[in-house]
């Protein structure tokens, strides 16, 4: 976060302070609430969020608030996927369904969900609520395509692979940087380009994730090693990988894919099939695609107070390691 200014910075920590706010009396709900906000995320939706709104026009609270309920809504999402995925870890702790139960899970998500609802009501801006009910809605399309999916294995083709990419994290970056435009009242030209950036920043951030997942069996992400690919995901690295492998090394790939427990010498192999010269030319090529673009939208908002630390978050995500 060093490519941040303090201003911002402090912003971000009043977001996590907002975040930790819980006014329901039961226990339980409290000590799940905690637990699942004691851990401090990347929070990039949020920031797009801050950065994207600012403006002398509105009240700094307002912009707080709106970078809170896009926090909200991200994590009642990774609440639902550590279900669906049967996740043990999140952020480097136990999840949610390890310490309590799938049921706690469900549950506390929808609490998170209409929480983050709840303060779109009281900011009391209509388009804003719409234009999230609807990113919301989209995301948990995403969802349902992407377990659909995972039946198809080597029938998936990579525009399947982007839409799904776009639903389930591109959508939220674009509704983030979205509605801070709005929030700030910017004319409708550019609202529509911050929307554009926050969806290729979404997709390019999605593809260093998968990246990430296969990388962190040589170094740490923060992740465990192979997560996706142990849940049965065929992500942007696999699926490249698939098409450059010839018939036995894919009968390897797709026969180890799900498995829960992969020896060390199985998890090298792998590695090295992700890493071949051919695969890695072609995700770093899709990488760059959406970086390129990401950097064509902003080219259209240099007059934005938020262009430097917008540039900077560009060039992080496509580098960062965790």
């Amino acid at each position: 976060m060093n490519y941040l200014k303090p201003t911002t910075k402090n912003e971000l920590n009043r977001v996590q302070t907002a975040l930790k706010k819980e006014l329901a009396s039961e226990k339980i709900i409290q000590d799940i609430y905690e637990y699942i906000f004691n851990t401090e995320g990347k929070k990039t939706r949020a920031l797009l969020s801050l950065l994207s709104s600012k403006s002398s026009k509105i009240k700094p609270s307002e912009r707080i608030d709106l970078a809170s309920i896009i926090e909200l809504l991200h994590t009642a999402t990774l609440v639902h996927d550590d279900v669906v995925d049967g996740s043990e870890v999140r952020r480097g702790s136990k999840s949610v369904n390890q310490v309590w139960t799938n049921s706690y899970s469900v549950l506390i998500g929808d609490f998170i969900y209409s929480k983050a609802f709840i303060l779109m009501v009281k900011l009391g801006i209509p388009s804003i609520l719409d234009e999230l009910a609807k990113a919301t809605n989209d995301i948990a399309r995403g969802e349902i395509i992407q377990l659909e999916l995972s039946e198809k294995k080597e029938s998936i083709k990579l525009n399947e692979l982007l839409k799904v990419s776009y639903l389930k994290t591109g959508r939220l970056f674009e509704a983030s940087a979205k509605t801070g435009a709005m929030l700030a009242e910017k004319s409708s030209e550019e609202v529509k380009s911050f929307g554009l950036l926050g969806r290729s920043l979404g997709t390019a951030f999605q593809i260093q994730d998968d990246i990430l997942d296969y990388a962190a069996l040589k170094f740490d992400t923060g992740k465990p090693a192979f997560k996706d690919f142990k849940e049965g995901k065929i992500t942007f690295p696999l699926y490249f990988a698939i098409q450059n492998a010839n018939s036995k090394e894919r009968k390897f790939l797709l026969g180890k894919l799900g498995a829960k427990k992969i020896t060390n010498k199985d998890q090298n192999k792998i590695y090295q099939l992700i890493h071949n010269d051919g695969t890695q030319k072609e995700i770093n090529a899709l990488l760059e695609k959406y970086s390129k673009e990401t950097l064509k939208h902003l080219n259209k908002l240099k007059h934005h107070a938020c262009y430097n630390e917008m540039l900077n978050l560009i060039t992080f995500s496509k580098v960062r390691k965790k």
